[in-house]
């Protein structure tokens, strides 16, 4: 939930349905912009640091929360 909720305030609507973590080409072959990576990686830090969890398990919910609002949005 903390993680979502950062990433709606640091990130543009536009953004957070548009974009991937780091800029990967997707399953569908087509290419997509990353978040932006300092951004992203202050919310990754923080997170991980207030919660005390691993940065890949913060990754992956950052990922997967991307994904969700991806598909909320079709």
């Amino acid at each position: 939930m903390a993680t979502a909720q950062a990433m709606c305030r640091l990130f543009t609507f536009h953004q957070l349905v548009t974009c991937t973590m780091k800029g990967a080409t997707t399953t569908t072959g087509s290419p997509r912009p990353s978040l932006p990576a300092a951004e992203r990686n202050a919310i990754i830090d923080v997170i991980a640091k207030t919660f005390d969890k691993p940065l890949v398990d913060v990754e992956e919910k950052m990922r997967g929360c991307l994904r969700h609002l991806r598909l909320m949005h079709k």
